[in-house]
């Protein structure tokens, strides 16, 4: 009997090949090919297949496949993983019982791919005694809602045609006549499906019934297309992908370089936030929140002690890094806080930002459990604020005002510190607080102009008020303190808009909630980098090394000669000024910034380096040749300043000294085929 065209579609798109057929592997050693097109066919998630072929050494393959299972371990932190023996032992099952009819492995057959991805079923019905029957299994499942199964269903295999392997049935593709062996046999051929049933019932009743649908209870009747049953074979088949989170595989192929060996395998998860505002010196400033939902402490004995360190990195469109830095976080924990399982931390920092559009990557290693976890988000830094604009709106469960003061501390602005977590999850009973600034308000849109809140219930609005403009303070933030109470539990976004006082809209902003239906919600422990003071020179200080990593040396140079104005005799500020003059080439002017530095024995690496060039620069050889053997007596060898040292001594006409420092240059990097020309050259 032919089936509609959509049936055979609908059964079409459910016949996922296995890896191994859609490409062929090219390169893979063959133990890696093995357990890849192999042992973890069925299971593993298409992203990761997709790292796992990107890695480029057995090494990388090897932390590969550690971090593959224990991500999927039940029982992290025992020697025992639970779910990695139970898989080969459904695999070794697969290749030993259900390849016995066919040339192809047990693992490849399709009662061997359901058997390792459900494991055995709670019992199977054969009907391969049945007059006129094609043998026929029915294996029986108990399933899980949560990930997409019914809470019974029965998956059916038959031989069609009666020989051959059993392959799996599909009501809309085969339907009953595919079961009945005087189907072929004699040439029959039923008027329809429903004829196609009634023989079927009489041959065998209970598996009559069970090829319409294989969700027992679900009403089919014969003809009709179950599509129950079409998608619990595709959630079965996708069923190992919803298992297990397998953002720790781009985390491995993107950190590899990054983290050490030991780290490598052990990633876990965490939710992250970033808010971009404008501090009221004029800047703008990131402030960022990871939140890792694994923290492993030490017992310090009358408190828990949590070693984090932190690797930050803000690149452009291009991958140039405009900014990079690295922090410790080091805490105690109550040790009544430390034994709850629902314990959680907030690890905060912000930083000034130049204009531009960025990625901000956060790694974050806990030193205690070797383990790792990321978050990334992408940035928009405005270039100036030219009109009236509203901010990026921040949910807070809390927020607090106290008098401003010098420091720097995260999602706090002016006199306002934003309490928030990075999963928007409110209680009914909590007050909600949605905050942004505005920006480039004239005086008459202050007086006249308005906010306006609404909020949408699954994208349907459920309420709409509006607030004069005049009630929020010159460069203070906009703050709507929402009670939750009158809010039925969902999903919920808030919108914010800007307008004028005639009604027309100049901006808005969204963002996204959800109210639970739990009494509660725990919040976490706040672990912040507080800056005591921070001054108009220290913006300038960082932005300017930002506009240096950009590029733009002119921009760089002048916010920098600004700070080092407001306060010269800050190393730091001074080394970076030199450093950008250097760059700049204005050798006279970063001689007198840099030469305090490097005074006295006491300048760092870095500014001996730099004023050494500098001084070469200008022609002083001599000058810069002590500078460099004082960096080589204090830090060590340096191949490009013993390359710089054998030049000053090439042009004050020491060959000899010359041919020293660049043969000992090449005694440590031998591939440096300019500096060996002039070796020869020297001696010849």
């Amino acid at each position: 009997m032919m089936k509609t065209l959509s049936a055979m579609l609908l059964a079409f798109s459910l016949c996922v090949p296995l890896p191994g057929q859609v490409k062929k592997l090219v390169g893979l050693p063959d133990g890696a090919r093995t357990w890849l097109e192999e042992e973890v066919a069925y299971i593993i998630t298409p992203k990761e297949r997709e790292v796992f072929l990107k890695l480029g050494s057995d090494k990388e393959r090897d932390i590969f496949i550690d971090a593959f299972w224990k991500q999927r371990d039940p029982t992290p932190g025992t020697p025992k993983n639970e779910f990695r023996e139970e898989h080969y032992q459904r695999v070794q099952y697969a290749n030993k019982f259900y390849g016995r009819s066919t040339p192809l492995p047990g693992w490849k057959t399709d009662r061997g791919r359901i058997y390792i991805i459900l494991g055995a079923p709670k019992s199977i019905e054969q009907f391969d005694q049945t007059s006129n029957v094609h043998p026929t299994e029915i294996w029986s499942y108990l399933g899980d809602p949560a990930l997409g199964l019914p809470p019974a269903f029965n998956v059916i295999f038959f031989k069609q045609h009666g020989t051959g392997d059993y392959i799996l049935y599909l009501p809309s593709q085969h339907g009953p006549e595919a079961l009945i062996a005087s189907n072929t046999e004699t040439g029959a051929n039923f008027r329809d499906e429903r004829s196609a049933y009634e023989a079927l019932k009489k041959l065998a009743p209970n598996l009559a019934y069970q090829t319409l649908s294989l969700i027992p209870g679900e009403r089919n009747t014969p003809g009709t297309l179950s599509l129950a049953s079409n998608t619990l074979i595709g959630n079965i088949y996708a069923l190992p992908r919803k298992m297990v989170k397998d953002s720790y595989a781009d985390a491995i192929l993107k950190y590899k370089d990054f983290v050490e060996v030991d780290y490598t395998a052990n990633y876990f998860e965490s939710d992250g936030q970033v808010w971009v505002v404008r501090d009221p010196s004029g800047f703008f400033e990131v402030h960022y929140a990871i939140e890792p939902k694994k923290v492993s402490v030490e017992d310090a004995g009358d408190r828990f002690d949590a070693r984090f360190e932190l690797n930050g990195r803000v690149t452009d469109a291009s991958g140039r890094t405009i900014l990079q830095f690295d922090k410790p976080f080091v805490f105690g924990i109550d040790k009544e806080e430390g034994r709850r399982a629902s314990m959680n931390v907030s690890i905060q920092d912000a930083f000034p930002i130049i204009a531009g559009r960025y990625t901000l990557d956060l790694l974050l290693k806990n030193v205690a459990s070797r383990e790792f976890t990321s978050v990334a988000a992408k940035i928009e830094v405005p270039a100036g604020v030219t009109a009236p604009v509203l901010g990026p709106i921040i949910l807070a469960y809390e927020i607090s005002r106290k008098p401003a003061s010098g420091e720097r501390a995260p999602f706090a602005v002016g006199g306002t510190q934003v309490l928030s977590a990075a999963q928007k999850v409110f209680a009914s009973g909590e007050t909600m607080s949605v905050v942004f600034q505005v920006m480039g308000l004239t005086d008459a849109l202050r007086t006249e102009g308005r906010l306006k809140y609404t909020f949408f219930k699954e994208d349907v609005e459920s309420s709409s008020f509006e607030k004069p403009l005049k009630d929020i303070a010159a460069g203070d933030l906009a703050v709507l303190n929402q009670p939750l109470s009158a809010f039925a539990p969902g999903y919920y976004k808030v919108r914010a808009a800007l307008l004028d006082g005639k009604g027309a809209g100049l901006d808005a902003k969204s963002a996204d909630f959800e109210l639970s239906t739990r009494p509660s919600i725990p919040r976490p422990m706040v672990v912040a980098a507080v800056a005591q003071t921070y001054g108009r020179e220290d913006y300038l200080y960082a932005t300017g090394l930002e506009l240096m990593n950009a590029g733009d040396l002119k921009a760089a140079v002048s916010r920098l000669a600004e700070a080092y104005a407001l306060k010269p005799g800050h190393p730091n500020i001074a080394a970076a000024y030199g450093l950008c003059l250097l760059t700049a080439e204005d050798f006279a002017r970063a001689k007198e910034v840099l030469a305090p530095l490097a005074a006295g024995g006491q300048g760092s690496a870095e500014v001996l380096a730099a004023f050494g060039r500098t001084r070469h620069a200008l022609g002083e050889f001599a000058e810069a040749a002590a500078l460099y053997r004082e960096y080589l007596e204090r830090f060590g060898a340096n191949i490009e300043v013993m390359n710089l040292l054998g030049t000053c001594y090439f042009k004050m006409g020491n060959r000899e000294e010359a041919l020293k420092a660049w043969e000992k240059s090449l005694e440590i990097s031998p591939d440096q085929p300019p500096i060996r020309k002039l070796v020869d050259e020297l001696k010849k």
